[in-house]
């Protein structure tokens, strides 16, 4: 298993911001290599997240984001309303409509078993992802996100 780079939230969600505009990785890479997003930045979920200022943050930090769309990635420190911006920017999934905010995770959420893995492969540090209901004729199973507990760090 390779290597996945852990990267701080802001920066983990100018990856995904990008991904929902659809465009290849080699295409967003481009576009943060030249600090220029123009040609993806209105077919984003987020269009007014400050792409270039994070790509500065980096940059100052010495974390590069090509490696990350190369080997993987992993969120360092995820929050409740960053674990729901992950959601909705991978899985297109919007709090009250696909699933229920709780105080310590969220709950009742629909995904296939490959894309439950890549979510745990993300969140691991943090949250568990579970399996709450078997997977149905289409192979998809109801889920929930809580908080490990401090003894699972």
């Amino acid at each position: 298993m390779k290597h996945r780079m852990q990267l701080p939230l802001p920066l983990a969600l100018l990856v995904e911001n990008c991904r929902t505009s659809g465009e290849s990785d080699a295409h967003i890479a481009a576009c943060i290599r030249s600090k220029d997003f123009s040609s993806i930045i209105e077919r984003t979920a987020e269009p007014s997240m400050a792409f270039v200022e994070r790509v500065q943050l980096a940059e100052e930090l010495h974390i590069d984001l090509e490696e990350a769309f190369r080997s993987g990635y992993e969120f360092g420190f995820l929050h409740l309303n960053g674990l729901k911006k992950l959601l909705r920017f991978r899985f297109s999934l919007q709090a009250e409509r696909d699933y229920r905010s709780m105080d310590d995770g969220v709950r009742g959420f629909v995904l296939d078993e490959h894309a439950a893995k890549e979510l745990q492969a993300l969140i691991h540090r943090q949250w568990q992802v579970v399996q709450d209901r078997e997977a149905d004729e289409s192979g998809r199973s109801l889920f929930s996100i809580h908080l490990k507990r401090e003894s699972s760090f």
